[in-house]
């Protein structure tokens, strides 16, 4: 589930908004993310463990973000990601309190307004900064791989 919510849905959802934005699309990974890539178990179904599966969803969310903002360069927005930090949420404040930062000064108010960033395109962002991904992310092969199995798995073609 967790790789069908964090991974998939953000590949239909743009998949079916790309050919009207113009501005700007930021996807949400965690500096939690994962650093490898088992192929044969996306799903986690394979010794189950809920941080390894978000981890990974967050690991491929870069990825998917790094891939989108390569093949859809030549359209009119931009394609981030960022670890958002912790905010509080709904979901935070309901768990464990007002731990986090106010939703309103979370990062991605300034990756999706910030002039500074107009233009920036296939970025991982912590903290309003650039950051380096995981190597994963900037394997071409495994990007184009998973591509090809996200069209496979949900149907869609960009």
């Amino acid at each position: 589930m967790t790789y069908a919510v964090n991974v998939l849905a953000p590949f239909v959802l743009t998949s079916a908004l790309h050919n009207i934005v113009t501005s700007r699309v930021v996807n949400t990974a965690s500096i939690s993310a994962g650093h490898s890539v088992d192929l044969d178990n996306l799903n986690q179904e394979k010794g189950f463990s809920s941080h390894n599966a978000y981890s990974l969803s967050k690991l491929l969310d870069i990825i998917l973000t790094f891939e989108l903002a390569e093949r859809l360069k030549e359209k009119p927005f931009t394609v981030n990601t960022l670890d958002p930090g912790t905010v509080n949420t709904k979901m935070l404040l309901a768990g464990w309190g007002p731990i986090g930062i106010p939703v309103e000064s979370a990062d991605e108010f300034y990756v999706s307004t910030s002039p500074d960033l107009e233009g920036v395109s296939g970025e991982y962002f912590v903290g309003k900064r650039r950051t380096r991904a995981p190597a994963a992310a900037y394997d071409r092969g495994l990007r184009e791989t998973l591509w090809r199995l996200w069209e496979q798995q949900t149907g869609v073609r960009f």
